[in-house]
């Protein structure tokens, strides 16, 4: 999402909360829980983490899929056309399922209950996710494009790239090979989204060195 705003020259405000640990071993931002989210309710019984409030017409949205269609409209990073519409939103939210996947290994669930949980799942989790590489790989080769939607970066490119970096260092963390090996349509998106020049001031910002899990996850 600062990624967009970054690459849509647009004014914006990056709002963080701090975090402090509670007794029993978990977190909690003080400040989000106890007066933001109070307010914000008001406006949106449906707030949580990650939201935007559009001050030009006092909008609040939450829901990170909703939060991606909505700056999409708002950016011009929807596509252009039905046809591109359409696109982004399929591979947005064929995204938010791999995502779930991702949720559930690196935070405590059923799947990684505890540390050494987490780390005997990663072998497991990385031939999944070559499952989930295969299609977006056809995805990408089926349309001949660059981007996952049509000739120019929209929202769901954002979501992908995120994803697909998070795969990287997290194999990289734990001495797994590149994800990304054997799928030249993916490797070659990762590295030209990596390189779009209206993203330099994100990428040489602390925005990308933020942790991209938060306290609670094995894997931050």
């Amino acid at each position: 999402m600062r990624m967009m705003c970054t690459y849509a020259k647009v004014p914006w405000e990056d709002v963080k909360y701090s975090v402090k640990q509670k007794a029993k071993g978990s977190w909690i931002a003080p400040e989000w829980e106890r007066d933001q989210r109070p307010q914000l309710r008001e406006q949106n019984p449906l707030v949580q983490l990650p939201y935007v409030i559009n001050h030009s017409t006092g909008e609040v949205i939450a829901q990170s899929s909703a939060v991606y269609l909505y700056l999409g409209r708002v950016l011009g990073l929807g596509g252009a056309s039905h046809q591109e519409q359409m696109a982004n939103e399929q591979v947005l939210f064929y995204l938010y399922g791999m995502w779930m996947e991702v949720r559930d290994l690196v935070y405590p669930s059923y799947t990684s209950r505890t540390e050494e949980s987490f780390r005997s799942s990663l072998d497991n989790h990385f031939l999944g996710v070559s499952g989930h590489y295969e299609k977006l790989e056809a995805w990408l080769r089926q349309r001949d494009s660059p981007f996952f939607a049509c000739s120019r970066p929209c929202t769901a490119d954002f979501h992908v790239w995120e994803m697909l970096d998070q795969q990287e260092c997290m194999a990289r963390a734990y001495g797994f090979k590149s994800p990304l090996e054997g799928y030249s349509c993916m490797k070659a998106f990762y590295q030209r989204f990596r390189e779009l020049p209206e993203l330099e001031p994100y990428f040489a910002s602390g925005d990308y060195s933020l942790p991209m899990n938060n306290k609670m996850a094995f894997y931050k």
